[in-house]
């Protein structure tokens, strides 16, 4: 399955780009596509991401189907 990965913040900056298409088994959770993008991108461990998938927050066994598009979310700070 191929998946669009779009990276914001500071997990655009470790990754280098804006959006990743990255292809991933059938029956892939968000939890197995933050696996492979931790493996390749350690740095990304440390920021704590959230994700969403076609635009709605998704817990980390949401599985994912061809043509989805996830986001990865860095925490937000502000005051």
């Amino acid at each position: 399955m191929r998946i669009t990965i779009k990276c914001f913040a500071a997990s655009r900056e470790i990754v280098g780009q804006r959006e990743l298409v990255i292809d991933v088994r059938a029956g892939a959770t968000v939890a197995d596509l933050r696996d492979v993008l931790f493996e390749t991108y350690p740095r990304l461990i440390d920021l704590r991401l959230r994700f969403a998938v076609n635009a709605v927050y998704a817990a980390q066994e949401v599985e994912l189907h061809d043509g989805d598009e996830v986001a990865c979310i860095p925490p937000v700070g502000g005051g």
